[in-house]
């Protein structure tokens, strides 16, 4: 049987298959359904500050479907964990002490101040977790607190906050990238700048999935209304392939690890992304 174990930033994995930072690596008993099926590795969906977000009571998504009834495009609405701090850490620190051999990054996300991200790192670093993910991705619901996609699509924030957890961590450090940006390649080039030990992309795509014509609402509906979202699934898959093929030749960042997200289905579309210059 072939040896698909792999070192990504020495981070040791059983396989190059984790999980990307989303609703099912939301608690424990998802995270742990992931390892028993084989996983290698999962990014905890992102944590910020207490007190902890307030996520809508209702439908969260919305499905674009093709004309033979196959998924091809997934959005949701949702926001960043919206349980407490803690909470969350404890369970990281318990799911990572069962499944020492399997990748255990964090997602992140606090506002625009070192002492908060200082903060969140050092309680992070204290459950085992093998490294963090910075969120500048997230393109609905933080944005209008000054986070998610509005650092991201600002290199000079990105480079910046990279710099910070450099400084206060010991953990790898990767940057999660938009792609709801005119060139990905400049906040790829600042999170190397500031230090990055890798970048991953590409978040979900800013998206409207629909309109209900009969009620004049956005798709999904909650209590009669609705919200853009994030986009991922199948339908995006030639976009972050584009974007990680951008950054893997771009002379500024020609060898920074890559890790591949975005519409992968099948084996055959990771060794896609692996092709393209993926760890």
């Amino acid at each position: 049987m072939a040896d698909l174990s792999t070192n990504f930033l020495g981070i040791k994995s059983p396989n190059p298959f984790w999980l990307a930072s989303a609703p099912p690596t939301d608690k424990e008993i998802n995270v742990r359904r992931a390892f028993e099926a084989g996983w290698g590795g999962v990014v905890w969906k992102t944590l910020g500050e207490d007190p902890p977000v307030v996520n809508v009571n209702g439908p969260r998504y919305a499905t674009l479907w093709s004309q033979d009834r196959r998924v091809i495009g997934f959005n949701n609405i949702e926001l960043i964990s919206d349980r407490p701090l803690q909470t969350n850490l404890d369970e990281i620190r318990r799911v990572k002490r069962d499944f020492p051999d399997r990748a255990m990054v964090v997602s992140l996300m606090v506002p625009v101040n070192e002492q908060s991200w200082k903060d969140i790192l050092a309680k992070v670093a204290d459950t085992g977790a093998d490294g963090v993910e910075l969120n500048f991705g997230c393109p609905h619901g933080m944005s209008e607190r000054g986070m998610g996609s509005a650092v991201g699509q600002v290199p000079e924030y990105i480079q910046q906050v990279t710099e910070w957890c450099k400084k206060h961590t010991r953990m790898p450090v990767i940057v999660k990238l938009t792609p709801n940006i005119t060139d990905v390649r400049f906040p790829a080039r600042a999170a190397h700048a500031g230090g990055a030990d890798a970048v991953s992309l590409i978040n979900t795509i800013n998206s409207v999935m629909g309109v209900d014509l009969d009620r004049m609402t956005m798709s999904p509906v909650t209590d009669g209304l609705g919200s853009h979202g994030g986009y991922c699934g199948q339908a995006v898959k030639p976009i972050a392939l584009n974007m990680v093929a951008e950054i893997a030749r771009d002379p500024a960042t020609a060898g920074m690890p890559i890790s591949g997200i975005g519409g992968i289905t099948t084996w055959r579309d990771a060794a896609e992304f692996i092709a393209m210059g993926c760890g």
